[in-house]
């Protein structure tokens, strides 16, 4: 896949080491924005192995989670609250959780860096689900409510991608470890390698015109 997917970006990483061997490194932040605009804002998120973040905050934004590597355990303490732990990951797993406010420090317990694009819905989705959405990598089960879908998508080698559904929509396009974003009635894009390429295909209804 070339990395023409990739959008320029804005690192905000604040790193500082713990001193002594061993110990977990904490940083502010291993998020990179790579794009934004008035619907959604598209931030890669990075763990080291043993990472341990600083206490940060995320706004009550609903967002899809897009895997794009293998994860171990994260250690997620919610200030107040005791610590969770969530289960490792698979490359490809997808998870759409409503819109709810955190503070929270993550750990990296497995020693295994790991990678996700996060994609954050500025447009609040009319009906959110009241558990959070689910998708294994084998799972095809698309999701779909008043202002957001979630797809999967295989693009044939050597042509074009298959066309949206709905053309009128914008979307993210996660390819692997890139994406990009397709305004509304943009062109599929052309698969000119030999091998399939397997997307995730998140479609943002656009807003009502006022």
């Amino acid at each position: 896949m070339a990395k023409a997917y990739l959008l320029p970006h804005a690192l905000v990483s604040l790193i500082c080491l713990l001193p002594g061997a061993g110990r977990a490194q904490v940083t502010a932040s291993d998020a990179t924005i790579e794009f934004e605009n008035a619907l959604v804002r598209v931030v890669r998120v990075q763990y080291r192995p043993h990472q341990r973040t600083a206490m940060h905050n995320h706004p009550a934004t609903p967002t899809v989670y897009v895997y794009t590597t293998d994860g171990g355990r994260l250690r997620i303490s919610h200030e107040g609250e005791d610590p969770a732990i969530r289960p490792p990951v698979k490359a490809g797993a997808i998870r759409f959780q409503h819109a709810v406010a955190e503070r929270h420090v993550v750990e990296e317990l497995d020693g295994v860096a790991s990678e996700y694009l996060r994609l954050e819905l500025k447009a609040q989705p009319a009906a959110e689900p009241p558990e959070d959405v689910r998708r294994a990598p084998d799972d095809r089960t698309p999701y779909a409510s008043a202002t957001l879908r979630i797809l999967r998508v295989t693009c044939a080698a050597h042509a074009a991608c298959p066309p949206s559904a709905h053309p009128e929509d914008g979307a993210i396009v996660v390819t692997g470890h890139d994406f990009r974003w397709e305004a509304a009635h943009t062109p599929p894009p052309e698969n000119s390698t030999s091998a399939a390429w397997e997307q995730v295909r998140v479609e943002i209804v656009a807003p009502p015109s006022r």
